[in-house]
């Protein structure tokens, strides 16, 4: 039978006796040089579903990681596409713009073409000699109206090509005669068959002329 610890301690000056717990009992009775290992723990259920998570956890990660990667992707050839489509769009309404304007610009040229054989018949008509009060008095008027048609075409960008005493240019004038001269170099215009015209810079009708060419020697 154990003995209690106050039968233990026993009176004063007897010999003390330590009791021991059946666990160190077979600790100390242990051979010596075996020191005593305790056995691990076996791994618990909880322990093994922490790693089935985790192990979830990287693989869902991962494809995400993926998802992620096709997303920028598509985001990038997205934000291409509309940068491309933005320029197509600008790119489109500056074509319609400068068409618009040339349409404008050039909406009278019908009708300009239409009045340059008129313009012919004022200028010859004010070539007529006349010699008579009558005919004087009518041939003001003609010259009247003709200087307001002149105003009223400018007032529209159209203008008389110059060309008398100028150097022949292909895209401003058409020769129609030629005249050999030793006192002039070649292609200067020494006379002007029929007016030329632009409107607001584009040739309507080019300038007749006559053009100097080399003298035969």
């Amino acid at each position: 039978m154990p003995m209690s610890k106050s039968q233990a301690d026993g009176p004063k000056g007897a010999r003390r006796i330590e009791i021991s717990s059946p666990e160190e009992e077979e600790l100390r009775d242990a051979p010596e040089g075996c020191p005593f290992t305790p056995e691990a723990a076996p791994a618990t259920p909880e322990a093994a579903a922490t790693e089935e998570e985790e192990q979830a956890t990287e693989e869902e990660m991962a494809k995400l990681q993926d998802v992620l990667t096709e997303l920028e992707q598509k985001c990038a050839f997205a934000e291409d596409q509309h940068l491309r489509v933005v320029a197509e769009l600008q790119n489109y309404k500056r074509r319609v713009q400068q068409e618009r304007e040339q349409l404008v610009k050039f909406a009278l040229e019908g009708v300009v073409t239409e009045l340059i054989p008129v313009l012919d018949n004022f200028e010859r008509a004010m070539d007529v000699k006349v010699d008579s009060p009558g005919a004087e008095c009518l041939m003001a008027g003609v010259r009247m109206i003709y200087a307001q048609l002149q105003t009223v075409l400018a007032g529209h960008g159209v203008a008389r090509i110059e060309a008398l005493g100028q150097d022949f240019d292909p895209h401003l004038h058409d020769a129609v005669e030629k005249e050999p001269s030793a006192a002039l170099p070649p292609n200067v215009i020494v006379a002007e068959r029929a007016k030329g015209y632009q409107l607001n810079g584009r040739v309507i009708r080019p300038a007749k002329v006559r053009v100097t060419v080399a003298a035969e020697t």
